[in-house]
């Protein structure tokens, strides 16, 4: 529906355009008196002509965001702030009247009360039609994502916090660790050409404990050392290097910046409203009932949702390089008994509460894409591929 909506809209501005520009182009090309007009007029009608002309060459749609990450997250911390303090100052005033100021001023919102519905109205349209006017479909699953930041634009975030971060515990580049995981790269890049296109990636490996990877939008590929305590082969790196480098793919991570912008948008009025109808401690507290409940059924469901369709392409990918299937669901086990082992798995959260889902829904989801990745597999020629009751059995053991 939105898909339409978009596309009536495009048109229609498109099509009253072009009526302009054509009446424009027959009144100076076209006029009664043509041959009478002096040299001056001539002139400046050419002039006209010409600027006209310009106009038609440089017709396009709105750009996206120029700002930095770094621009964007600043502009939204201001609109929370100033919708917190105009809302306290708002009551401050508001208490500072007498009762008949009071109802002076009820009576004169009430008379324009309209105009005020009217302005809200008016801006959460242009909320919509700016959503409308920014989706953009990922390369894999063509789905309409929301997005309003170029790619380099957050890839020059990640890149700088990366590094920030990791500075000090980044491994030389001739340590064999390199070796392995650019062989594991190679063939999956090599074995997914048409996804992958000319993309370039880079590869960095940093002395940490946490057996994680991840992948920043610039095709930065960083892999801590404790990786390798849960990784047994090369088929289970690379299940683990297409999961990360799934979320670059389906742009998971500009879309989650996006809707972040979006969400401040929506909330600066409610917000205001807030502080301005209650007490502080009371607009404190409604506050974080508010970001509790935005978390638990908005953002961290919608986290969730994302790292399990990284799990499904992440699959898809390693079933076209001829992995042995059955050691994706092998490396999920092992990473349960890492967690048990470190007694990390005591201090787990109720699945509500996580960013990522937990072990066993992923093992079972992943059993349930089994017979897509076979048929992937069988579709490229792969030898030997993996069997999908014997990594059903495997599975649920």
């Amino acid at each position: 529906m939105f898909y339409f909506v978009k596309k009536i809209y495009l048109k229609h501005l498109q099509h009253t355009t072009i009526r302009t520009m054509i009446c424009s182009t027959r009144s100076l090309s076209y006029g009664r008196n043509l041959p009478e007009i002096s040299f001056l007029r001539s002139k400046e009608s050419e002039k006209r002509w010409q600027h006209l002309k310009y106009q038609r060459a440089n017709f396009h749609n709105t750009q996206k965001l120029q700002l930095s990450i770094y621009g964007v997250e600043g502009i939204c911390f201001a609109m929370k702030l100033c919708s917190i303090f105009s809302g306290h100052h708002t009551r401050r005033w508001w208490l500072s009247l007498n009762p008949i100021q009071q109802q002076e001023i009820k009576a004169w919102y009430w008379k324009r009360r309209n105009v005020f519905y009217g302005s809200l109205s008016i801006f959460f349209l242009v909320l919509l039609m700016y959503y409308l006017t920014h989706l953009e479909r990922d390369p894999i699953e063509k789905r309409r994502r929301f997005i309003i930041f170029n790619k380099s634009q957050q890839a020059d975030f990640e890149d700088r916090y990366l590094t920030l971060v990791f500075k000090n515990e980044i491994i030389p580049p001739h340590d064999p660790v390199y070796r392995k995981i650019e062989r594991v790269l190679w063939k999956l890049t090599n074995s997914n050409k048409k996804i992958f296109e000319d993309r370039a990636w880079s590869i960095t490996v940093v002395d940490l404990p946490f057996p994680t990877a991840m992948v920043t939008p610039r095709g930065q590929i960083i892999v801590c050392s404790g990786i390798f305590k849960v990784v047994q082969n090369e088929d289970q790196l690379t299940f683990i290097l297409a999961h990360e480098m799934s979320h670059v793919l389906l742009l998971h991570m500009i879309e989650r910046y996006s809707y972040k912008v979006l969400m401040t948008a929506v909330f600066v009025i409610p917000l205001f409203l807030m502080w301005a109808c209650h007490s502080s401690w009371k607009a404190i507290l409604l506050y974080l009932e508010t970001n509790f409940l935005y978390n638990v059924f908005l953002s961290l469901p919608y986290m969730r949702r994302k790292e399990m369709e990284a799990d499904i392409v992440g699959l898809q990918l390693s079933a076209r390089s001829c992995i042995n299937l059955k050691e994706v669901l092998t490396f999920w086990k092992n990473m349960k008994k890492y967690l048990d082992l470190t007694g990390q798995s005591k201090y787990e959260m109720p699945t509500f509460l996580m960013t990522h889902p937990n072990i066993k829904s992923r093992m079972e989801e992943l059993v349930r894409q089994m017979p897509k990745a076979v048929d992937l597999q069988n579709q490229v020629g792969c030898p030997n591929s993996s069997i999908i009751r014997a990594a059903e059995k495997f599975a649920l053991n």
